[in-house]
């Protein structure tokens, strides 16, 4: 075999030589290899040349590569790790995919000690799950070079998929350099809910900036007492991200800006201060016995709170089923007046991603696509699904609700738009920890811009241990 390759490439070498030989003086037209024809010698590394041709063209030598093996294997069994909560989405996959049900097992874990479990799986070198349902956060978590769990998903979803989540809906699955590291489920950006009864009972005009929102507070106080505009107590995921108060501003996986003593923080505390002291604003926590009360006997005139706190919160909760008469209103939450524009920041929502240590990611990255996507799965949940023509759907069933005075979606969809990018609940260090000082002294009805100062601390301390360079500015 070598000598015949050997001879092929000693005759093209020869007639080289002859036709160079025979040119004219004048600038020669190439004398080219326009084909050659070759083949991978069956059992071998040896590629033989079978025929040539000659003619006066540009060069173009073309060659068969040498055949690769596939490092995935479509036929691999694959573990999907889910909550309860997404029983019923599982169940209506095997439903309808009898032809790979056989090959997913899903099992109902608890998210929050994923982390921890990654590290061991990485010990042992096995015993990773190839799909986990989790929020962004925990995704970004694992995402660092000591859980290295992710897998990008970029070249395995269609592009065209991708473009039509809610604009922005997967940016907290997105890394600095554009690898995307899940898909999101649903969304949840949080907007000024109102009694519609109430305010126009009382008089009252919707509130488009905060300073606007602490003058209301005011006049409730005055003129309303024992009515409320929402709580204080659940910071900083409402107002604090909403005012682009810097403690969870993530540069990059291993750099943060935290600075809680920032104007943009001290604001909101003196505003929570100020309407805590009046009683327009509840000290309570959102899911207090209490607090629940007041909404009960229809003392809640207003609340900042998630897009799921619609459905799952004010029905049945808040309100008794003999309370909905169509009354609760969403707004998009106020601005500062200074700015020129609202932002908003978000409570829950969250995503699927794929192990990069999957051995089927075809199957794998498929059900991450069908959870979020298809438009049966996602409307089991109820909550607002980050696929535009899923939520589209969803949208469709609010208009029936007992509990609205108008369909809430479209200022969903554009609050979905509004989340602050000064923040991000994608940070590996858990910011609600660290604004224990705050929330004890709202609590305790006691001031809380006086805390932040412990805030900064605690946050700064918790980011540290997890590896983060912390700065006080960008």
């Amino acid at each position: 075999m070598k000598r015949s390759i050997n001879a092929g490439i000693a005759s093209v070498a020869m007639l080289s030589v002859i036709l160079s030989a025979c040119a004219p003086a004048v600038a020669p037209t190439p004398q080219i290899i326009e084909k050659v024809v070759t083949s991978v010698v069956k059992e071998t590394s040896i590629v033989q040349v079978n025929s040539t041709t000659i003619v006066n063209k540009e060069t173009v030598v073309t060659s068969t590569p040498a055949p690769t093996v596939n490092p995935y294997n479509d036929t691999a069994p694959i573990v999907v790790w889910i909550d309860a909560a997404r029983k019923n989405m599982a169940d209506l996959w095997t439903k309808t995919h009898p032809d790979q049900a056989s090959l997913v097992k899903f099992e109902i874990v608890d998210r929050g000690q994923f982390a921890s479990k990654v590290l061991l799986f990485n010990n042992s070198g096995s015993g990773w799950p190839d799909v986990v349902f989790a929020e962004p956060g925990i995704v970004m978590k694992v995402a660092d070079a000591a859980h290295d769990f992710p897998g990008d998903l970029t070249p395995f979803v269609d592009p065209a998929i991708v473009a039509k989540y809610v604009p922005g809906a997967n940016d907290p699955c997105t890394t600095a350099d554009k690898k995307l590291l899940c898909l999101r489920n649903d969304l949840a950006p949080n907007v000024l809910w109102y009694d519609k009864t109430l305010m126009d009972q009382f008089g009252y005009k919707v509130p488009t900036t905060w300073e606007e929102f602490q003058l209301l507070g005011d006049k409730l106080a005055q003129e309303h007492p024992g009515y409320i505009l929402g709580t204080a107590h659940n910071e900083p995921t409402l107002m604090m991200w909403a005012s682009g108060c810097p403690v969870a501003n993530q540069l990059s996986v291993s750099e943060v800006v935290i600075n809680a003593e920032d104007p943009k923080c001290v604001r909101v505390a003196k505003m929570i201060d100020h309407m805590v002291a009046n009683g327009s604003l509840s000290n309570l926590d959102p899911f207090d016995a209490k607090y629940i009360a007041l909404g009960n006997t229809g003392k809640m005139v207003m609340m900042m709170c998630a897009a799921w706190c619609g459905d799952f919160v004010f029905n049945g909760t808040y309100y008794k089923p003999e309370q909905m008469k169509n009354q609760l209103v969403a707004a998009l939450p106020p601005k500062w007046s200074d700015e020129a524009k609202a932002y908003t920041g978000q409570w829950g929502g969250s995503a699927w991603m794929v192990s990069k240590h999957t051995e089927n990611p075809k199957l794998a990255v498929s059900i991450a696509v069908y959870m979020t996507t298809d438009l049966d799965v996602t409307q089991i949940v109820g909550t607002m699904p980050a696929y535009q023509p899923a939520a589209d759907a969803w949208a469709k069933k609010l208009d029936s609700s007992k509990l609205y005075a108008e369909n809430p979606y479209a200022v969903m969809k554009q609050a979905s738009g509004m989340v602050n990018p000064a923040f991000t609940d994608v940070v590996r260090y858990d910011y609600n920890l660290g604004f224990k000082p705050f929330v004890s002294a709202i609590e305790q009805k006691k001031p809380s811009e006086p805390t932040l100062k412990d805030v900064q601390a605690a946050l700064v301390d918790l980011a540290q241990k997890e590896g983060y360079n912390v700065k006080t500015a960008p």
